[in-house]
């Protein structure tokens, strides 16, 4: 949507967001921050944060174009130096996209969003569709000569496994690589300390053999293997799925001999899960993240599917108006064995949707009469259907904010959003559920199998096919209801765990898609589940929530002195905003244990949307991953 220039108040400035968003400043050079309170001497390191910046775009004739939904809004990027030891908090941040912006000027065709353009006529998506399919190339190689050609906003991961070519190519070597994600091959990597971006790149510059269009923007990572674990999707009408692991992945606590800068890229352990070993050819759906244990990768199929193969986002440009809710089908969960490289089984259940995540592990369980099964245990923060992504268009609004379709033109249709309809828009939260996959086949069970027909081809595809195709079911159970943003201490990665941390709902705000999206912070004991609400007195959660305030994604910092699993802190950051609409960002430290404000530091007087962050120590080793 656009302001004209004749309607902007604001001479030299854009106009005012119809949605409600506010564009970011940025601190390119570091800033000392006040602490209220006190930082625990231990937590010395950089916690990085990936957001949206700029929702509001000056044209060159005056004009003005808005951006409509917060997962658009133009990439920042935010780092905290923190250092306990002498009470201190650097801050610098940065816009990333500086060359999608120009795009966005130029009137660029190709361009791709998660919301949808109310503006665009059907003549309008044919001319896009065009230029997707002959501008192509001409996309590619301008991602190669500009760092900030695309919008790459999602997750941001330090000592990032970037392979010896781009090593070679940008300077930057093992275990210095930072590298923002996002649920398309499309990676960005920018600097440790200034975060400049220096390049935009794919997997397939990491090593060739890895290609495709879709990705996990959340990787899973096995601290004892030293492995980066994450899959792509190549689209089509019958989808390729390929999981991978690259390492080694980060240097080790201590070392200051680097080896030589080589990343060995295993063979693909997952390729063509399609009508081989599915009832019915598989859709692609949309996969935010996934979960591992030792020995398996479990890659969710949620029934929210791409339409057309994903070439629906070609012809709409954004991902909304792709996306299909099928509630008739299963939520599939395929297993793949880590160590033999195959997918072993397929696992349903009833039909959900998750964005995130959390823990998950497996182990032998003792049968009646004797004897063992291998089952995995996954937990993820599940919802009843998709209305979550339709209350994600309220995600960092203003609470005033509205669209007037009087004041910005031209606009053809409103996109209905889904949840529209329900009373007071309200939609379920999401339960934190734990999921038992059983009988899992052993790698051990199963490789002559695979070592006598490596193809999948001939004997076994047709012998091997009723096994296979025959789905097991996964049952759960709810240890928790709303949470969000899922995190928890990482030493207890691939293991059992007791406590998660994440966002909830405010106590002092509209429930979600009614209103704004306001979170506060929330600690359950997963060892205690309670399935009423997360304010009654008999409640085991624990929650930080206080008017006025909006929590990003907890962050879980240990103590390296602890003896238990929630003896450590939480670090977030939260947009405040007074009954004056005075608005204030600020640094929240929690103790991780009761959840009680222990410090905090304002950055600004403005508000920043952002989701997730990671955490790597003085040494750079990673203490928190995303």
């Amino acid at each position: 949507m656009r302001t004209p220039a004749a309607l902007n108040p604001n001479n030299g400035e854009p106009a005012p967001s119809p949605f409600g968003f506010k564009n970011v400043p940025a601190y390119e050079e570091p800033i000392t921050v006040k602490i209220e309170g006190k930082i625990p001497s231990w937590v010395n390191g950089i916690l990085y944060r990936s957001g949206s910046g700029r929702y509001n775009i000056m044209m060159d004739n005056g004009d003005t174009h808005h951006i409509g939904h917060p997962f658009d809004g133009l990439s920042i990027l935010h780092r905290f130096e923190i250092s306990g030891g002498t009470q201190t908090v650097k801050y610098t941040s940065r816009h990333t996209s500086n060359g999608l912006e120009q795009r966005i000027r130029d009137g660029d065709k190709t361009l791709l969003t998660f919301g949808p353009d109310p503006c665009k006529t059907i003549f309008g998506r044919m001319q896009t569709f065009y230029h997707h399919i002959t501008e192509f190339n001409q996309t590619m190689a301008r991602k190669e000569q500009d760092p900030e050609y695309d919008m790459v906003n999602i997750t941001i991961t330090p000592n990032f496994p970037i392979g010896k070519k781009l090593e070679q190519e940008t300077g930057v070597t093992r275990g210095e690589a930072v590298v923002v994600k996002r649920d398309a091959d499309t990676l960005q990597l920018v600097d440790k300390e200034t975060l400049k971006p220096l390049k935009m790149f794919t997997y397939s510059h990491v090593d060739k053999r890895l290609w495709g269009m879709l990705c996990s923007s959340h990787h899973q990572f096995d601290e004892e293997a030293n492995e980066y674990v994450n899959f792509m999707v190549r689209l089509g009408p019958i989808p390729s799925f390929q999981t991978f692991a690259i390492g080694p992945y980060s240097p080790e606590p201590g070392q200051t001999d680097m080896p030589p800068p080589e990343t060995t890229v295993h063979e693909p352990i997952w390729r063509h899960l399609g009508s081989w070993n599915t009832l019915e050819i598989l859709k692609p759906a949309y996969i935010h993240s996934f979960n591992m244990t030792k020995n398996y990768i479990i890659v969710p199929n949620f029934p929210y599917y791409y339409a057309f193969g994903g070439m629906a986002a070609i012809y709409y440009s954004n991902a909304y108006q792709t996306f299909q809710w099928d509630g008739s089908r299963r939520t599939l969960f395929h297993v793949i064995d880590r160590h033999i490289k195959r997918h072993v089984a397929t696992y349903e259940a009833e039909p959900c949707f998750g964005f995130h995540s959390s823990n998950a592990w497996d182990e032998e369980v003792p049968l009646p009469g004797g004897g063992t099964e291998r089952v995995i245990f996954m937990d993820y923060c599940m919802y009843e259907n998709t209305d979550i992504v339709d209350a994600s268009f309220e995600l960092g609004k203003a609470p005033s904010g509205k669209v007037d379709l009087d004041q910005v033109q031209p606009v053809r249709f409103v996109v209905k959003k889904k949840a529209q309809g329900k009373e007071g828009n309200k939609i379920a939260p999401s339960q934190v559920r734990r999921y038992r996959l059983g009988q899992v086949p052993r790698g051990s069970d199963n490789v002559h199998r695979w070592s006598a027909n490596k193809s999948w081809t001939g004997g076994y595809l047709f012998n091997g096919m009723r096994e296979y195709n025959k789905r097991r079911v996964a049952s759960y159970t709810v240890l928790a209801q709303d949470v969000e943003l899922p995190r928890f201490n990482q030493q207890y990665n691939l293991k059992k765990y007791r406590y998660l941390y994440g966002v909830c709902e405010s106590r002092f705000a509209p429930s979600y898609a009614s209103g704004s999206v306001v979170n506060g912070l929330i600690k359950v004991d997963l060892d205690q589940p309670y399935l009423g609400p997360n304010t009654d007195q008999a409640s085991t959660a624990k929650i930080w929530d206080t008017p006025g305030c909006s929590c990003s994604e907890p962050i879980f910092i240990p103590n390296p002195n602890g003896t238990t699993e929630d003896d450590g802190v939480i670090l977030s950051v939260v947009n405040s905003k007074t009954g004056e609409d005075i608005e204030s960002f600020f640094l929240l430290i929690l103790a991780a244990q009761s959840m009680k404000e222990i410090g905090r530091c304002t950055l600004g007087s403005f508000n920043t949307l952002t989701l997730h962050g990671s955490f790597v120590d003085s040494h750079g080793i990673g203490i928190a991953i995303n």
